[in-house]
C-alpha cells in the first residue's frame, strides 16, 4: 500500500470512530517541553500536574475540570491502600490527588494556579523531579562529566544496578588487573569447570570461564591494546567502590575480544547472545555491509538482546555497520556543552547521542590506570551503562522498548525533535529510568503528550517506510501497516 493510500484509508478510519475529534492543537513537530537539565534552579517534570482535592474526585469533577481547561487532557489517580494505617474507615490521602496529564508546550506554573482556583481543589502544583542524592564516593567522579550531564546520579537514586544482568563488550579485550573490575564485576561462566580442558557446558568454546578471545582463540580476552578497557569502564566500572572512577552500572561485564573481522565479530554477537548477555557493547564497526554481521545482529535482536554501537569517527553520513542496521541503537558523541563532535559520523541512522569528548576512564596496564578517551567510542558505552540500568529496573524490557525508552526521554538537542546529528537527543539516565519504574509504557505515544492521538498519527506517516524511529513500533526495521495498527489500536490516553 503506497503513502497516499495509507493516508487515506486512516483518515476514513479515523472519521468513522471519531478519532479526529478530540485531537490536540499543539503544532507537529513542537518540541517537547522539558525539565532544566542541571544547575540550581527547581526541575520540573514537562506536561505534569499534580492536584490535591479537599475531598475524592469524582467522574463528573474532573471532567469538568478537563472541560474549562482543554491543556489537561488526562487524570491519574495514584495507587493506594483503601483506608490510612490504623484508620479502617478513613479516606486515604491519596485518594485526594490526582496526576493530571497536560498538552504538549502548557505552561505549567501558569496552568497551576488556574486550576488551583477551582472550587474543590485544595492546591495545585508541577511535578518536582526529586534532586539526586547518590554522590558516588568514587574520588575521581567529580572530573567526570558525562555522567553528570546526562543524569545518572538521579537514575542511580533508583538503582545501580543488578549483577544478574550481564553486558557484553565486543571490543580488544579487557585489563581483568585493574582495580574497577574486581568484585565479581567480570562474568564467570557457570556452566563450565575451570581449567579442566572440556567444555563442560556444550557451548563450542573450552574452558571459556571469563569470556572468550576470537582473535587469538583462547580463554583469556586480555587486553594488550587499551581500547576495550577504556570502553568497559564507562559503562561498568565499579560504582561507589571508593576508587578511580564510576562506571554507568554495578552490572556484570562479560569480555569478547573481537575487533578484529567481520567473522571473529558476528562470532562474539552470537557467543554472547547465546550465553545470556541482555546488552552487547561494540565501539568499532566497518563502512561495508556484510550479511554474516546483519544475521548476528538480527539473531541478537530475535533473542532480545540490545545491541549498542558506535556511528564512527569520520564526520561522515555514510553507513557504518552495525550501527546503521535499524535493530541496532547507533550513537554519535558529544562534548561537555552538548555540541557534537566535530569527527562524529551522522545520518538518518543515528538513535541517540551521548558523552564522548575528554572521558575520563580506565587504562593500562597497571591496576590503578586511568585516561581519557574521545570518540564515539566513548559515547557508546554511555548508553549501554544506561541500558543496564533499564534492565536492572526491568528484565522484561524488549529492544524495541528499550529503543523507545531511550528516545522518549532524551534531550533534545539541535533541531526540534529528531536530526541527523543528535537523533532523538542526548541521552537522560533520570528521566529514562524514572519512566521505566512508573510504567511509562505507551510506545505509540511519538510526541510524548500522554496520549495516542493525530499528532502521533502524523508522525507516523511522516516516518512511513523508515527503520530505527520511534515509529516503528514493531521493530521489524520499517514503519509500515502494522505500525499503523498497533498506534491506531493504542488510541486515547495512555494506561
Amino acid at each position: 500500500m503506497s503513502l497516499p493510500q495509507v493516508i487515506l484509508t486512516t483518515l476514513a478510519a479515523s472519521a468513522a470512530v471519531g478519532l479526529l475529534g478530540d485531537a490536540p492543537a499543539a503544532a507537529l513537530g513542537q518540541e517537547r517541553a522539558k525539565a532544566p537539565a542541571g544547575g540550581a534552579e527547581v526541575q520540573f517534570v514537562a506536561n505534569e500536574l499534580i492536584v490535591g482535592f479537599h475531598e475524592p474526585p469524582g467522574d463528573e469533577q474532573l471532567a469538568a475540570l478537563r472541560g474549562q481547561l482543554p491543556k489537561i487532557i488526562g487524570w491519574r489517580e495514584p495507587r493506594h491502600a483503601p483506608h490510612p494505617k490504623n484508620d479502617p474507615t478513613g479516606v486515604h490521602p491519596l485518594a485526594k490527588v490526582r496526576l493530571a496529564t497536560l498538552a504538549q508546550g502548557s505552561d505549567v506554573p501558569s496552568l497551576a494556579e488556574q486550576v488551583a482556583a477551582h472550587p474543590g481543589v485544595k492546591y495545585a502544583e508541577p511535578n518536582g523531579i526529586v534532586q539526586l542524592a547518590l554522590e558516588p564516593n568514587d574520588p575521581l567522579f567529580p572530573q567526570q562529566y558525562g555522567p553528570q550531564i546526562i543524569q545518572a546520579p538521579a537514575a542511580w537514586d533508583i538503582t545501580t544496578g543488578d549483577p544478574s544482568v550481564v553486558i557484553a563488550v565486543l571490543d580488544s579485550g579487557i585489563n581483568f588487573e585493574h582495580e574497577e573490575f574486581r568484585d565479581g564485576a567480570i562474568w564467570v561462566n557457570p556452566g563450565e569447570i575451570p581449567d579442566n580442558g572440556i567444555d563442560d557446558d556444550n557451548n563450542g568454546y573450552i574452558d571459556d570461564l571469563v569470556g572468550w578471545d576470537f582473535i587469538d582463540g583462547d580463554n583469556y580476552p586480555e587486553d594488550l591494546g587499551g581500547h576495550g578497557t577504556l570502553v568497559t569502564g564507562i559503562l561498568g566500572a565499579r560504582l561507589n567502590n571508593g576508587l578511580g572512577i564510576a562506571g554507568l552500572a554495578n552490572i556484570t561485564i562479560m569480555p569478547v575480544k573481537a575487533l578484529g573481522t567481520v567473522y571473529v565479530a558476528a562470532e562474539a554477537i552470537y557467543y554472547g547472545t547465546d550465553m545470556g548477555a541482555r546488552a552487547l557493547n561494540m565501539s568499532g564497526g566497518t563502512p561495508s555491509d556484510f550479511r554474516v554481521l546483519q544475521a548476528a545482529v538480527q539473531y541478537a535482536w530475535d533473542n532480545g538482546m540490545s545491541i549498542v554501537a558506535s556511528a564512527g569517527n569520520g564526520a561522515s553520513s555514510l553507513p557504518h555497520y552495525p550501527a546503521t542496521y535499524p535493530t541496532v541503537i547507533a550513537v554519535s558523541a558529544t562534548d561537555a556543552n552538548d555540541e557534537l563532535w566535530y569527527l562524529s559520523n551522522f545520518g538518518k541512522w543515528i538513535d541517540v547521542a551521548a558523552p564522548g569528548v575528554a572521558v575520563l576512564t580506565t587504562w593500562l596496564p597497571q591496576p590503578t590506570g586511568y585516561d581519557v578517551a574521545t570518540g564515539t567510542s566513548a559515547a557508546a558505552p554511555h548508553v549501554c551503562g544506561l541500558v543496564g540500568l533499564m534492565y536492572s529496573v526491568d528484565p522484561t524490557l524488549t529492544p524495541q522498548e528499550v529503543r523507545n525508552f531511550l528516545c522518549e526521554n532524551a534531550d533534545d538537542l539541535g533541531d526540534p525533535g529528531f536530526d541527523i546529528y543528535f537523533g532523538c537527543g542526548r541521552i537522560n539516565a533520570a528521566r529514562t529510568i524514572a519512566a521505566i519504574v512508573n510504567g511509562a509504557r505507551c510506545p505509540a505515544d511519538l510526541d510524548g503528550d500522554g496520549a495516542v492521538g493525530i499528532l502521533d498519527l502524523l508522525q507516523l506517516l511522516i516516518a512511513w517506510g523508515q527503520g530505527g524511529v520511534p515509529a516503528d513500533l514493531d521493530g521489524d526495521g520499517t514503519v509500515g501497516i502494522t505500525d499503523l495498527l498497533t498506534l491506531l489500536a493504542a488510541w486515547g490516553p495512555c494506561p
